[in-house]
């Protein structure tokens, strides 16, 4: 085919150019929430913004390149870029946080849960804006398909492959920035960094798409300096030796329960908000300390995956999902593995479906017997949409006097899961009360949230009250995942006065971080053992410090978590807290040492050749 580029040509291809200029404003504008503000970014991060547009360009040149229709080709370009915004905007609003690359493996969570978030939110206007602009869009595409009228430009094949190479070649090197020096030094001179440790600012300076496509790489984690079989063994034979010293444990062993319990929190920090009556009465008694979670308002299932290796996602790519995206055979440090080899049956309870987070595969990968879901519940109590904290209570003590052998049992509840409208439940035991400078749609949700903590104290209540009278030695950990999404950017929490206002955290010091990532933190037994002294504890650490109150061999792997713990018990990628409960956004350099041993060992057992896998034995 003899290629002609005429004057027809030439316009279509500079018309995509400036229509991609103006919808890059038109995402900042819709992301950002002021055209001013996506305006002044445009003008003093010239370089950035055009590079933005270029993304998407090059987008279009690929698509144009493979399917050699322009008018198609413009369609699904818009369509896929106007999307990756919407679901970005809707992720910010309810999370705090900006979509992620690996968040498109998880679209299956979104959609099941749309429901319940638009009852929480006012989104119908904003959905109904999507929506029109969606379907002019698509409209145009399926009357381009139909009437089939004479394409603007045709493309001989050298000139697709040279399109699509380009196109292709310009986001590879955004992608794969950090594996050419060239390009990275490149990208700093145009200011363009991917600042990982704070991705909200990575994304207002470098733009959606730009964060977007350097955030690729990250879902490739690498081997830290320093990894061999050598360094791995070295690390495991100076643990064993030193886990060798342990007290050896006799007697009985207890039942192990982990209760997870949904976006549970102490509403009354909220100071401004009266509750009456308390709705927390049995935890505060017995409260033991505070959980430092990874997340907030979401992402629960990187909570149980500290809790069940003991890693941390400190050493992950920032967004990672390990469930959807790192777990895929076997996990030698997961605890039902390991207590298996103990005599232990184990259990994992979740009262949803099954395929959340990835649960069922990850679950047998962990070592759990079996995984009781929604669909394993026979006429279960439910409580508003989802089964109840009352029913999670009844299965664990039905299925601990059930077993002959010590039961290993891992509950997370779903009661209390986002979606507090104000018809989620018929009957209300706490009465919220708001003073006037907050509008009553947020006492409407923060009552509904309000009930699901009562309940769960009730709940928690009735579990201890069985094992107090029962002769069957029995330890329990309960805490929350992380804090309740209650508005938009914090927002409930802003307007409460909880933390400082302003545009998400840029206003915030390291007690704001702090605060929104502690969660109430109950241990305790029924055979009087010593209950660990805690101000502060990172979901990595609650194993090692359960084993310890259970009077159980403990695996030489948790001897580097307890001496890592013991000098920095709180450690999340916000916020870290070290043995002295001094605050800091860093790891301290009296930490790195074992810090570095830490990531090294993660590595191996979760990426590399598990060299150090004699450790979890």
């Amino acid at each position: 085919m003899k290629f002609k580029f005429d004057v027809k040509s030439f316009i279509a291809m500079m018309f995509a150019i400036i229509w991609f200029l103006l919808l890059i404003i038109g995402v900042e504008s819709f992301l950002l929430g002021s055209f001013e503000q996506a305006l002044t970014w445009s003008q003093e991060r010239t370089s950035t913004y055009l590079l933005n547009v270029l993304i998407v360009y090059a987008l279009f040149l690929i698509v144009m390149g493979i399917i050699n229709r322009f008018v198609i080709s413009f369609l699904v370009t818009n369509v896929i870029a106007i999307l990756l915004a919407v679901f970005s905007y809707f992720k910010f609003s309810f999370l705090g946080e900006n979509l992620f690359p690996w968040d498109l493996l998880l679209a299956n969570n979104v959609f099941n849960l749309l429901p319940n978030i638009y009852k929480e939110a006012n989104v119908g206007a904003a959905l109904v804006g999507i929506v029109v602009v969606l379907a002019i869009l698509i409209g145009l595409f399926v009357y381009m398909l139909k009437k089939r009228p004479k394409p603007i430009m045709r493309l001989p094949w050298w000139v697709r492959i040279v399109f699509v190479g380009l196109g292709a070649t310009y986001l590879c090197a955004f992608i794969f920035y950090r594996t050419f020096p060239n390009m990275e030094q490149a990208l700093k001179k145009v200011e363009i960094t991917n600042i990982t440790f704070n991705q909200e600012r990575n994304y207002q300076q470098n733009g959606f798409y730009g964060a977007f496509m350097l955030n690729m790489q990250s879902a490739i984690v690498l081997a830290p300096s320093g990894y061999s079989k050598s360094a791995i063994e070295d690390i495991v034979k100076k643990l064993e030796k030193e886990a060798n010293q342990q007290k050896a444990p006799n007697g009985k062993k207890p039942n192990i329960i982990f209760v997870m319990n949904e976006s549970f929190w102490d509403p009354t920090l909220l100071e401004k908000i009266q509750f009456d009556p308390d709705p927390m009465p049995f935890i505060r008694e017995n409260q033991t300390g505070w959980l430092l979670s990874p997340t907030f308002g979401g992402g629960t299932s990187n909570v149980e995956f500290e809790v069940l290796t003991g890693f941390t996602n400190n050493f992950l790519p920032v967004g990672s999902v390990p469930y959807q995206q790192y777990v895929k055979d076997t996990q030698p440090a997961a605890m039902p593995n390991y207590l298996k080899g103990l005599g232990y049956d184990t259990l994992a309870i979740h009262p949803y479906a099954k395929w959340f987070w990835n649960r069922e595969n990850v679950y047998k990968h962990f070592g759990f017997d079996e995984f009781l879901d929604d669909a394993s519940f026979k006429d279960p109590i439910y409580k508003g949409p989802f089964i109840s904290d009352e029913q999670v209570t009844k299965t664990i003590i039905e299925r601990t006097e059930a077993s002959a052998d010590p039961m290993f049992i891992y509950a997370v509840t779903m009661q209390n899961h986002t979606g507090y409208a104000e018809d989620k439940y018929d009957n209300f035991d706490v009465k919220t009360t708001v003073p006037d400078d907050i509008d009553d749609v947020y006492n409407v949700l923060l009552r509904s949230y309000t009930q699901g903590v009562y309940d769960a104290d009730k709940a928690l209540e009735q579990l201890i009250g069985h094992f107090k009278d029962s002769d069957e030695p029995t330890v329990i950990a309960f805490f929350g995942d992380h804090l309740p999404a209650i508005g938009q950017d914090y927002r409930l929490y802003k307007i409460a006065d909880f933390v400082p206002r302003g545009l998400g955290e840029s206003q915030w010091d390291l007690g704001d971080f702090e605060k929104t990532r502690s969660t109430p933190l109950m241990m305790w037994n029924n055979f009087d053992a010593p209950i660990p002294d805690i101000d502060h504890l990172s979901p990595n650490q609650l194993g090692p410090a359960v084993f310890t109150m259970a009077g159980i061999r403990k695996p030489a792997y948790y001897e580097l978590l307890e001496q890592f713990g013991a000098k920095m018990p709180g450690f999340t990628r916000d916020v870290k807290i070290d043995g002295d409960g001094k605050l800091s956004r860093e790891t301290p350099a009296n930490v790195k040492n074992l810090s570095k041993e830490y990531q090294l060992l993660q590595y191996d057992l979760l990426f590399g050749k598990q060299y150090g896998k004699d450790a979890v034995k």
